[in-house]
């Protein structure tokens, strides 16, 4: 099935391959765009038969860069084009690995052109770039995300009501990850993205235990049925990988066991997912379609900034569990980490007036700014202090160096992160990534310590670290 043939549009062949995007990254280092270091690789799926990584066997990869382009808030409204400049910008520079979503849009919510706009502005952008030479398709690696429903349509197959904190209870805004539904949002991503998209990911699958949890369903019982609803799921998607509609994998955006947050914002607990669960049931899923031992699962996608580091340092004291960061474990699993919101941080309960769903700002923005906020400022000179004390930055004026180039390094130098999604709707924000890539990533040393400081400063603070870390 070819969803753009079907309507008589064209489709951009081809998908993201090992030789391709080793290629274009290998120019980008040539041309000095692109530190070696920062060329990292995503596991490949078999184009036959699934298989599994296995312990200690290098898989065959994809290389991408160290930053990759966040499509969050581009597509719809009237800054289309600047968007679309953006990106074709960040692919010129060395970025390769694109990620969006169904629901991504920057117009007007509850448009009717909001739905799937990002997806289209994708799109374009890579057959514009393709038939200007820029790129060609194998060189890209598109990732994109399902799960919400369009806005004004009815319920979905499966589908749980989304209550954002502080919106009260709104009927109308849905999430499924049911078999039906995933298998008609690809298809219809696809038609979008006009091309296959190389990974498709379940995006926050966690509402449905969100939903659980206001009906005080006991938490055994809510995630036994959350995995079962998710192994369906991952049948969906290892048919559609079958098919060729998915050309590399699938996987799952949300908020792991070791992140401090839920995707709505509390301390992450009931609402989580553990990701070494989530690879026996694709494996199980994998099974029950006669392929035993092998399945399709590659990427994790999850937050991961100087503030929110559970995924590196862990969170052990509030959850034992938890102990390890999921960067690590999921390394040690072969799947390939895609961390998102490196500038954009949840700010820590008893540090800041602004605490999630409540009066104030949503998000700490770790970048500078005139003028510059005071828990920036603190942040920014932890970092520094601590980077300099393992010779992470030069001795010297380090001040001028802008704190989203140290955030954003920061995020893509963590152990067993493969990219590091960066928003990049503007030219400006391409040049902050150019810049980061040009450069050799801190050490893991440099890491860890860097983010250890900022937990000690929020604990001199009074963070209120219950259920946190």
């Amino acid at each position: 099935f070819c969803p753009r043939e079907a309507a008589g549009a064209q489709l951009q062949p081809g998908m993201a391959t090992a030789e391709g995007t080793s290629r274009l990254l290998r120019r980008a280092v040539e041309r000095g765009a692109l530190h070696p270091l920062n060329v990292r690789g995503l596991p490949l799926a078999s184009r036959g038969p699934a298989s599994a990584p296995v312990a200690g066997q290098q898989p065959s990869q994809l290389s991408v860069a160290a930053v990759g382009f966040g499509a969050y808030r581009v597509g719809g409204g009237d800054k289309e084009p600047s968007h679309l400049a953006a990106l074709r910008s960040a692919l010129r520079v060395g970025v390769n690995l694109i990620d969006t979503s169904s629901h991504y849009s920057a117009g007007e919510k509850g448009s009717g052109s909001s739905h799937g706009a990002s997806e289209r502005l994708v799109g374009q952008a890579i057959a514009e770039a393709i038939a200007a030479g820029d790129v060609d398709r194998d060189g890209l690696v598109v990732c994109t995300k399902l799960g919400h429903a369009e806005l004004g349509k009815p319920a979905p197959p499966g589908a749980v009501p989304i209550r954002p904190e502080g919106q009260g209870t709104n009927q109308d805004v849905w999430h499924s990850i049911h078999p039906e539904f995933v298998d008609a949002e690809v298809r219809a991503s696809w038609e979008r993205l006009g091309t296959p998209p190389d990974f498709v990911l379940l995006h926050n699958p966690e509402y449905f235990l969100s939903a659980q949890m206001q009906q005080r369903v006991p938490i055994g019982e809510a995630w036994d049925e959350m995995y079962e609803r998710l192994g369906q799921s991952f049948e969906a998607l290892e048919a559609l990988c079958d098919e060729g509609v998915i050309s590399s994998g699938y996987g799952v955006s949300g908020n792991f066991l070791s992140c401090m947050f839920s995707t709505t914002g509390r301390g992450n607990l009931y609402e989580s997912l553990a990701l070494d669960r989530l690879v026996d049931v694709a494996a199980a899923a994998a099974a029950r379609r006669g392929k035993e031992g092998g399945h399709r699962f590659r990427i994790a996608q999850l937050p991961l900034n100087a503030v929110e580091a559970g995924a590196v340092l862990g969170r052990g004291g509030a959850v034992p569990e938890a102990a390890e960061g999921d960067c690590v474990l999921g390394a040690r699993l072969g799947l390939g980490i895609v961390a998102n919101r490196p500038l954009n941080a949840l700010p820590l309960p008893g540090v800041s007036t602004g605490d999630w769903g409540r009066q104030g700002a949503t998000h700490w923005q770790l970048r500078d700014k005139t003028p510059m906020g005071a828990v920036e400022s603190l942040l920014k000179r932890v970092l520094l202090e601590a980077l300099q004390a393992e010779g992470g930055v030069p001795e010297g004026d380090a001040s001028k160096i802008p704190l989203q180039h140290l955030a954003l390094k920061l995020s893509l130098s963590s152990p067993g992160v493969s990219s590091t999604l960066c928003g990049m709707r503007s030219e400006a924000y391409v040049e902050d990534a150019a810049a980061v890539l040009k450069q050799a990533p801190f050490s893991a040393v440099q890491v860890e310590k860097a983010m250890s400081m900022v937990r000690t400063a929020a604990e001199e603070l009074g963070c209120e670290k219950r259920g946190l870390w």
